[in-house]
């Protein structure tokens, strides 16, 4: 659905919120993919010290990875189909069956290993005919960077990889951006709508989000800034933006519905619209419920992540000066007063991030984010696990000094 929506109502939703060798041995198929050995290691615990990884190591993590029982000795091909759940599968591949496939992928060495699992892994995609090549030469061991690359081709399979719509750099990112666009609709939770609307009641928080797991990035942290907005527009120029300035970086849209006070000097609540509706509590209190989202950037470097606040500040944030009569400064569309985006990482840039607190419960594949100041984060976990009983961890948030002179009342600039 597209949203079309009054610009001070848009605005409004975010202000009230407060290294590898190469191998000459063996598996030269593939070249060393440090992306996939950063993300292993890191994100999914898994890592291979030594250049050359064996087969039952390889299977191990394999079954560390995913929880799946794999045979004692599996071969690599076969530890792949039985972790991705394709056994079922690769069993209904008859010896007719099997070779006809090898024939249609080139494949005329298949050294030690079952046909049928090496045409059931082909055709699911869990490895290409380079792949196997690879694994033909192995004898025994792979190397570094294929054990990490058939790991990460697990993950991905399984979904406990990056999850995300494309790069800034590709060619149809508008177009995905615009069918993710397309599926956004406001959902809830009732044990978190109730404990958000109490935080709002008891004046503990001025605002939430209600956010779904399953649109989870799973970036790297260190390389990661998340970014909230409610536009279309607002982000396919964006990403432009950054294609101008040379920047690339992976995208994810994580959709929320954004909840919040309706201050009374705002007027006669606005005509209720499948991203936006005002609903009455109780006399004293009115809350916003609204389709926002947080986009996730995962730049390829640290310095391209750097330079993300000053492109914000130059092109994209009002203020006194740029919004006076007269000014030339031309921003993109969509741009605030007081955007709101941040990290988790601590020393990015201490001139231009400061913590606060964004205080999470999850229950039903739903999680509850009111921010909160370093002085009152204790306060604010403690009473929504005595409100709800759910568990409430207060993970470190460091934002853009916009948004933070915003929540604490020091400037609206």
């Amino acid at each position: 659905m597209k949203k079309i929506r009054n610009i001070l109502l848009c605005s409004a939703l975010a202000i009230t919120l407060v290294s590898c060798t190469s191998m000459q041995d063996v598996n030269t198929a593939k070249t060393c993919n440090t992306d996939d050995m950063v993300y292993s290691s890191q994100i999914l615990d898994i890592e291979y010290a030594s250049q050359t990884v064996t087969y039952s190591e390889l299977a191990a993590n394999l079954e560390k990875l995913t929880g799946a029982e794999i045979t004692e000795d599996s071969d690599p091909v076969m530890a792949i189909v039985e972790a991705t759940d394709f056994t079922k599968l690769a069993l209904t591949y008859s010896e007719e069956k099997a070779a006809s496939r090898m024939d249609y992928y080139g494949i005329a060495d298949l050294g030690s290993f079952d046909a049928k699992y090496v045409a059931c892994a082909l055709d699911s995609h869990l490895l290409d005919t380079a792949d196997f090549k690879a694994l033909v030469s192995s004898e025994g061991a792979v190397s570094q960077q294929l054990a990490y690359h058939i790991t990460m081709i697990v993950a991905r399979q399984l979904g406990l990889a990056r999850n995300y719509i494309g790069r800034a750099s590709d060619s149809d990112i508008m177009v995905k951006v615009a069918d993710t666009f397309n599926e956004l609709y406001m959902y809830s939770e009732s044990t978190l709508d109730e404990l958000g609307a109490t935080l709002v009641q008891e004046k503990a928080s001025t605002g939430f989000n209600i956010k779904q797991d399953g649109y989870n990035a799973n970036f790297i942290p260190e390389l990661t800034i998340k970014y909230g907005h409610c536009d279309e527009l607002h982000l396919k120029q964006l990403i432009a933006l950054l294609n101008s300035e040379n920047i690339d970086a992976k995208i994810q849209i994580e959709p929320k519905t954004s909840i919040y006070e309706y201050l009374p000097e705002w007027g006669p609540f606005p005509e209720t619209t499948p991203e936006y509706r005002v609903e009455q509590y109780s006399e004293d209190l009115a809350l916003v419920h609204a389709v926002e989202y947080d986009v996730m950037f995962e730049f390829d470097n640290e310095e391209d992540m750097q330079m993300f606040d000053s492109i914000i500040n130059k092109y994209s944030k009002k203020n006194s000066e740029n919004q006076a009569e007269g000014s030339t400064v031309k921003l993109i569309d969509g741009a605030w007063w007081q955007p709101l985006y941040s990290t988790s990482v601590s020393n990015l840039d201490e001139s231009a991030y400061t913590l606060i607190y964004d205080n999470v419960a999850t229950i039903n594949g739903y999680s509850i984010h009111p921010y909160s100041l370093v002085e009152n984060s204790a306060a604010l976990e403690a009473e929504m696990e005595v409100l709800s009983g759910l568990d409430t961890v207060a993970l470190p948030l460091y934002v853009n000094n916009a948004f933070y002179r915003y929540i604490t009342g020091t400037s609206w600039e």
